[in-house]
């Protein structure tokens, strides 16, 4: 056979020690032309080839195989170099014995990984999650623009993982001068990688053969003493003692431990229900508090939080907050009827008729209670003019010497004043009609002079705050002149 080239030469491996199956980087010079021409490589003696990926001339990554020497070189063979030498040495570490429950690193054939780009998952090769060079053969970068690569292949990536990959992209940005001999080398290289994939199984389980019989031959065994003890027969199984010892040792513990437990069940349930107390605490104190605000008459407190209660507590399905949140209600309620008869009573003055009507406004009364303030003083005015009447004509009865037409307020009056008048004008005349009668009515208020005063000042003093409470509902401004004042 003709050589061409030197034969190879490592330098370097890295890690220079490790257990079997341990994924190492070979560094040296010489070491092929490309995948094709590597065509043997040992560590420590043992035959690593077949997970072997050749990168470049002077980088290899492999696994180490169960090799029987502790230490030895790390020999590459070409065919165009030939057997090489090696600078440098591996160590192989016996591995620890693991027990059942011990975690243990295993080398698993293929590693599937989640693509976000696809939404799917994909198994590739265990050697490295993204091969940088798949082909096999030197990666020289173009210069040509990466704008102009997006616009000559729209929509399609150089990645080869996506599913959009262009073949053409891929090969202008990475092996534009790449002669046509080397993309041959490649082909082949790909159908090298794609042969060893379906082999790599098989050579796993022939590397790790002999860790299969000694627990085949550990489990043999430990059947064989189990017949010759013959507990399986007299006895039962081992599984069935075991669990049978386990179910007595449960029993006799929940025995044991059965009034510690139920105190401890018992703690904690009370435990949280003081928890549960604490942290809703403002829902069951609201109802006492409630009350106790109404009797200091701090109604905005109330109001704000009933408010907050409705808020929290108001659509709520847990039984015992919609209890005390019923509770509440019931208060609220109560104490709606309270304000509107406050506000309906009478006497009383504009401020507190404004401050009541906008209590019931935020406790969302029925109906509308500036309405109703409206009515109740209308009527009460009413009232009191009809009072004043009354009381003018129980005067006219009780005054002897009146005549009886001045008991109706509607009636004329015209005929007994031009009479009083003509009687007034004789007097002053010196007519002979002298009577001995007393004079001191000259000098006293006529009734009707001293109902018309008496009840022109009723309306006064009622008046202009009904006025001002009626216009304050038709143009809108009565809340606000409520905030205003307070």
């Amino acid at each position: 056979m003709s050589r061409s080239r030197q034969p190879p030469l490592v330098t370097g491996i890295s890690p220079n020690e490790g257990i079997p199956w341990t994924k190492v980087t070979i560094r040296g010079e010489n070491l092929g032309t490309g995948p094709t021409d590597l065509i043997g490589l040992t560590i420590c003696g043992h035959n690593c080839l077949l997970t072997a990926e050749w990168m470049s001339a002077s980088k290899i990554v492999c696994r180490v195989g169960q090799a029987k020497n502790d230490k030895g070189d790390i020999i590459v063979t070409t065919k165009s170099g030939g057997k090489g030498t090696s600078t440098v040495s591996f160590k192989l570490l016996k591995p620890e014995k693991i027990g059942i429950l011990d975690q243990s690193a295993v080398w698993v054939d293929e590693i599937n990984y989640y693509d976000m780009r696809t939404d799917r998952n994909k198994g590739i090769s265990p050697l490295s999650l993204r091969p940088a060079n798949p082909l096999g053969i030197e990666v020289e970068k173009s210069k040509f623009p990466q704008k102009d690569l997006e616009m000559l292949f729209p929509g399609m990536s150089a990645d080869f993982t996506s599913e959009n990959f262009s073949a053409a992209w891929y090969l202008i940005e990475n092996h534009s001068t790449t002669s046509f001999e080397q993309l041959k080398m490649a082909v082949t290289h790909l159908k090298r990688q794609a042969n060893k994939k379906s082999e790599g199984s098989l050579a796993y389980v022939k590397g790790g053969l002999s860790t299969f019989f000694e627990a085949q031959d550990a489990l043999s065994a430990i059947h064989q003493k189990l017949e010759a003890d013959g507990t399986e027969k007299v006895e039962g199984s081992m599984t069935q003692k075991l669990e049978n010892v386990l179910n007595r040792a449960s029993n006799t513990a929940d025995t044991l431990f059965q009034e510690v437990l139920g105190r401890k069940d018992k703690a904690d349930s009370t435990r949280n229900a003081l928890n549960v107390l604490q942290r809703f605490k403002f829902l069951f104190n609201l109802p006492l508090n409630i009350e106790r605000n109404i009797q200091k008459g701090d109604y905005d407190v109330v109001i704000n939080d009933y408010e907050k209660a409705k808020s929290l507590f108001g659509k709520t399905e847990v039984r015992v907050f919609k209890k005390y949140y019923a509770e509440v209600e019931t208060r609220i309620e109560a104490l709606r009827k309270l304000l509107l008869d406050k506000l309906l009573e009478t006497p009383s003055t504009l401020h507190d008729q404004k401050r009541y009507i906008r209590y019931l406004s935020d406790l969302h009364s029925p109906g509308d209670p500036a309405w109703q303030c409206i009515g109740a003083q209308h009527r009460w005015i009413l009232q009191l003019m009809h009072s004043c009447k009354e009381g003018y004509v129980q005067d006219v009865k009780d005054t002897p010497g009146l005549h009886s037409p001045m008991l109706d307020l509607d009636n004329d009056v015209r005929p007994l004043v031009l009479g009083h008048l003509s009687q007034t004008a004789s007097l002053k005349r010196g007519s002979s009609f002298q009577l001995g009668r007393d004079d001191t009515w000259r000098y006293k208020t006529p009734h009707r002079v001293a109902f018309v005063e008496k009840l022109t000042k009723l309306v006064l003093s009622q008046l202009p705050n009904f006025w001002k409470l009626w216009i304050s509902y038709v143009n809108g401004s009565l809340f606000s002149e409520v905030c205003i004042q307070i």
